[in-house]
């Protein structure tokens, strides 16, 4: 991974052809906004199978072709993370202070759209009584997809919107609103205060910029990967519908077997066989996907390691928080429909966070990650809500326990497990 994403860095956007690339990026995304608007304008419940078959096809095409392109944002990520990494580390020589440093100069000067959908609903707050219902409908048709993600889909309501502002005061609203007024300025300051201070030359700055500019291509990725998202789970339930197969089970299948199904060729045998236990193999030649004995084996590979409790985990530190240091109480969480067990304060140690976490976000007191580097979910939310997460510490949800004691080093992305 790190080879690749050092390479494909190098090669296009170190290498003038930024703005080339991201062009690219914004054509893949059009055709797909096209292909969306004009499924809008058929109800798929009255078309015949083939018809269904062909729509999808054509939806499908374009959605792969969008993410052929938008899958490159964690290897332009990573590598640019490593540029800077590299570029900073001589210029400091206490680990803490070029953490801090490496988390400030990464964070991106623009707000997530998940930040954007919270101070969108707070406007709403404050507008009068007799426009919040109408104000309400807009809202839910900007942002129904919101909570989607990359297991099921779900259209929020205007009722969900509504119970997430009930009882807010105006005061609430306008408190909200005040923490991020200057929010692009003011990150933007904190930055130009580090160029100064550790002398940053053009190029240095530039490739800092850069990173900036695919934190923003990775969040725009993202928003349309939600929204596409709904648009195959609307696919899936009425091919689910008319063959009598749940959708979850149909989610077991790839896109051209999905075609196929929507046709009416029977794969019930092939999601039975899967969805036992399947391990997917995938290299430039070919995709092999086992299920049975032989992905049993692979998964033992897997499975086998054990981990020392006595020794601190290390990750990548994404947000230090207001303090240095942080202890509190560990819930390992999966999923978010398991949220309920994390209270308020204590700490979600998950392998990642995906939109539909940010609500379990809100309330802890800090996040820490199996996966990620500073430009995932968990790093661009844990910043905006200020508090302390590490990312990419590869084994936490394994080596911790729920109910652990943890003491976090903010400045050293280290992880203590505290004996009791």
């Amino acid at each position: 991974m790190a080879s690749t994403s050092l390479d494909f860095t190098r090669k296009v956007i170190l290498a003038g052809k930024e703005k080339e690339f991201y062009n690219l990026w914004k054509q893949g995304a059009s055709t797909l906004k096209k292909v969306q608007k004009d499924i809008d304008q058929i109800e798929i419940s009255d078309i015949s199978d083939q018809d269904l078959a062909e729509i999808f096809s054509k939806w499908s095409k374009a959605y792969l072709d969008f993410w052929a392109i938008g899958m490159t944002a964690e290897l332009i990520n990573y590598g640019l993370e490593y540029k800077i990494k590299s570029l900073l580390r001589p210029k400091f020589a206490d680990e803490r202070d070029f953490n801090e440093a490496f988390a400030i100069l990464t964070t991106p000067t623009a707000l997530s759209f998940y930040k954007q959908e919270e101070l969108d609903l707070m406007r709403i707050v404050l507008s009068d009584v007799g426009e919040r219902s109408l104000r309400l409908e807009g809202h839910r048709e900007k942002y129904y997809w919101i909570y989607n993600n990359y297991l099921e889909a779900k259209m929020l309501d205007i009722p969900h919107f509504a119970e997430r502002i009930k009882g807010m005061k105006e005061s609430d609203a306008e408190k909200f609103l005040a923490e991020f007024t200057g929010y692009e300025e003011k990150i933007s300051a904190q930055k130009e205060q580090l160029y100064d201070s550790l002398q940053l030359e053009t190029g240095e700055i530039g490739i800092i910029d850069s990173l900036n500019n695919s934190m923003t291509f990775q969040d725009d990725r993202k928003k349309y990967n939600l929204i596409a998202n709904q648009y195959l789970e609307n696919f899936l339930i009425e091919i689910g519908r008319r063959h009598g197969i749940k959708v979850r089970d149909l989610k077991w299948l790839l896109p051209v077997e999905i075609e196929a199904m929507a046709k009416g060729k029977d794969l019930s045998k092939i999601i039975e066989q899967r969805k036992n236990i399947t391990t997917i193999n995938c290299d430039r030649a070919q995709l092999s996907i086992e299920t049975g004995n032989q992905a049993s084996k692979i998964q033992k590979l897997f499975d086998g390691a054990e981990f020392d409790r006595s020794a601190n985990l290390q990750g990548t530190v994404a947000c230090t928080g207001k303090s240095r240091y942080f202890r509190g109480i560990a819930r390992i969480i999966l999923s978010p429909k398991a949220g309920d067990k994390l209270k308020e304060g204590e700490i979600l140690v998950t392998s990642m966070t995906t939109p539909d976490f940010v609500v379990l976000m809100n309330r802890a007191g800090a996040i820490i990650t199996d996966f990620g580097g500073v430009t995932c979910h968990a790093a661009v939310v844990s910043r905006e809500f200020g508090i302390p997460c590490i990312v990419g510490t590869e084994n936490a949800t394994k080596a911790i326990k729920d109910g652990d004691i943890l003491e976090l080093h903010n400045l050293r992305g280290t992880v203590k497990i505290i004996p009791v």
